[in-house]
């Protein structure tokens, strides 16, 4: 199996590469995508292996990144979508050789002369290959239309017909000025091995965002003849691509090249014409010519072809639940008797506390506890007032557990959902450290802690409905409350400080 990384995963070229791949050579390639969107955002990601999301191309990060992928992934094969990719990840990249990953992409010897729309201009010129008429900003006459290209630009982003009045406003030495051309605007696909090439003509009746979407396929032998000129003067990439409009002679001239895949060769593809079935076969160890050509075939006839657009499910968030940390996960019923009978000690008050919590889990507190043994009300409150100070000291916290069935619980519900965790708790730090003592963190997606309070179930309510919860488990009649804010399911735990009795009252 060999490992291919795809730069710019999310392109539509790159699309219907990873798409045509999985479909036809599933056991051949395991395909790695990289692109600056989340993965989510990337129509691709159905047919990745593997994503990673990346920096621009312009950060000083981005050329580790790729080559952190390629090391990572043991990646055989990486292919390029644009042309700042291709300046970074020729072929003969040393980088890229030390790891034993062969680029798919424009030789070191072609990036000179390809980068940028001068030099590839004056390369075809020099070469008899056609091209419209250059101009000099002085040859340029007044109410006349010229073509002016951006010399750094990116295919045609930038380029627009104007006079030499609105070239006046613009700084000319970063532009190219040509003859206006006229239609039918080509795209000549090819496909180039060892020599031979195949070839298959589009020509763009509509475009969308400068990809063409309503086009006619066929063949041309005069534009292939000059495609395989082009191929012998220049080292080629297998996969590029010529454009082609008429100059005011009426004759085919090379208006744009593109070392790279092309944007809408998903319309060739469904013409017949498979490059990218022929290129995988090179990048499996294929060598015989006739096998790598067999799926791009030499005669087609013209049709018309209109890309429809599609919608693709690239995600599903699952459902979130949510989860009380007291009483639901952490068994923490031995720390109020313990704390409880402390106080109790520094006021010199002999009572029983076995029942404590037995007394609690019917609605009450502290408080009635202690007057049901006796104690005056007074007393109590102060109590109370002293064990609220002590509940959450890091000495108690110590006396938590884990209920049996915490992990397996987690386990069970984290398969389909995201959990979160929405807990009250003064001491912040003290819950912290208690998630990461029994290493839970793992499971929560976000963990969400407000104070407790007599407005405790009003604020975990709010974060309930933010976060688009349907089930929240607790075991109190506040975790109650705030589900029924919410208006949300309630499970109840019934080994934590309120009965079941209790909730359903």
């Amino acid at each position: 199996m060999g490992n291919l990384l795809l730069l710019s995963a999310g392109t539509n070229a790159c699309y219907h590469i990873a798409k045509t791949l999985k479909e036809k050579f599933s056991s051949e390639f395991y395909i790695v995508g990289a692109d600056i969107n989340e993965q989510y955002l990337t129509p691709t990601c159905n047919y990745l292996d593997a994503f990673y999301k990346v920096p621009y191309s312009s950060s000083p990060d981005y050329y580790k990144t790729i080559l952190d992928i390629c090391q990572k992934e043991n990646i055989d094969f990486l292919l390029p979508s644009f042309d700042a990719d291709q300046k970074l990840f020729y072929p003969e990249n040393p980088d890229l050789i030390n790891i034993g990953v062969t680029s798919l992409s424009t030789s070191i010897d072609t990036l000179p002369i390809y980068d940028n729309k001068a030099k590839i201009n004056n390369f075809l010129q020099n070469e008899g290959l056609p091209i419209p008429k250059q101009y000099s900003f002085e040859e340029c006459t007044e109410n006349e239309l010229y073509m002016v290209k951006p010399i750094n630009g990116v295919g045609s982003v930038g380029a627009a017909l104007r006079t030499i009045d609105d070239m006046k406003l613009l700084n000319m030495s970063n532009f190219i000025i040509q003859e206006r051309c006229s239609e039918p605007e080509i795209t000549m696909e090819c496909f180039w091995f060892e020599g031979n090439i195949s070839t298959i003509c589009r020509e763009r009746i509509a475009a969308k965002a400068g990809v063409c979407t309503k086009t006619r396929i066929f063949k041309d032998k005069n534009l292939e003849d000059i495609g395989i000129k082009f191929a012998q003067k220049i080292k080629t990439p297998h996969i590029f691509n010529l454009q082609f409009m008429k100059n005011q002679q009426d004759e085919y001239v090379i208006t744009d090249v593109n070392l790279r895949t092309a944007g809408g060769m998903s319309l060739s593809y469904a013409a017949g014409w498979d490059e990218v079935s022929a290129l995988a076969k090179i990048m499996i160890g294929k060598n015989d010519i006739s096998e790598i050509f067999a799926t791009l075939p030499q005669q087609i006839h013209p049709r018309y072809i209109v890309r429809a657009y599609t919608d693709i499910v690239t995600k599903i968030e699952k459902p979130v639940i949510a989860f009380d940390f007291d009483g639901t996960l952490l068994d923490s019923r031995e720390r109020h008797k313990i704390v409880l009978d402390d106080v109790l000690v520094s006021k010199n008050i002999n009572i029983d506390t076995s029942d404590l919590v037995e007394f609690k889990r019917n609605g009450k507190n502290n408080i009635d506890f202690l007057i049901s043994k006796g104690v005056e009300q007074s007393i109590a409150q102060e109590v109370q007032s002293e064990w609220i100070r002590l509940i959450e000291n890091e000495k108690y916290l110590e006396q938590d557990i884990l209920y049996p069935n915490t992990i397996e619980i987690l386990e069970r519900h984290s398969k389909e959902n995201n959990l979160i965790l929405v807990t009250a708790r003064n001491n912040k730090t003290g819950l912290r450290n208690q998630i990461d003592k029994f290493d839970l963190r793992k499971y929560f997606k976000e963990i969400y802690v407000v104070n407790s309070d007599q407005n405790t179930s009003a604020k975990k309510a709010d974060i309930l409905i933010k976060e688009n919860v349907v089930e929240f488990i607790g075991d109190t009649l506040s975790d109650k409350k705030a589900a029924d804010i919410a208006k949300i399911v309630f499970t109840h735990v019934n080994d934590g400080f309120h009965k079941k009795e209790i909730i359903k009252e």
